[in-house]
């Protein structure tokens, strides 16, 4: 039995092979392309070639002329330099002189003397508030008092 299945099996692969590329008439022929060959011709292209030209350059150079201004040399140039030069400070000292003229004591002194007056500032005192509690609302939903 299991062979009987196994044949079967083997037959409808080989139908739906046939069904789906046709029958086994497959050929195969051949035909010669004909493939074109280039050749390569070296055909020589004129570049430009460098020529060296001679050129002299020339560099300034200066040359001392005549001036009117007489310049002596070597010319004078001012340098300001800041020397700092310690100074010795005098310290004060007392000096006693007698005063030429006679000083009258007692003499009259002024005395200004300033007295605080005390200011009474108000104290603070001790005022009971009440607190008033409603057990009904108030038409004026928001204000707590009734009108």
């Amino acid at each position: 039995m299991k062979i009987f299945i196994f044949i079967t099996l083997i037959a409808s692969v080989w139908a739906s092979y046939e069904d789906a590329h046709g029958s086994t008439t497959y050929h195969e022929t051949q035909k010669t392309v004909e493939i074109p060959i280039y050749k390569k011709y070296a055909i020589p292209i004129p570049h430009p070639v460098p020529v060296a030209v001679p050129q002299q350059i020339k560099v300034p150079i200066p040359q001392p002329y005549q001036v009117q201004v007489a310049v002596p040399h070597p010319v004078p140039v001012e340098i300001v330099k800041k020397i700092e030069i310690p100074v010795e400070k005098p310290e004060p000292y007392i000096v006693e002189k007698k005063v030429p003229y006679v000083v009258e004591k007692p003499y009259a002194v002024t005395i200004e003397k300033h007295f605080p007056v005390p200011i009474p500032r108000p104290y603070p005192v001790h005022v009971p508030v009440y607190k008033h509690v409603f057990h009904h609302q108030s038409k004026h939903h928001g204000h707590g008092w009734k009108h």
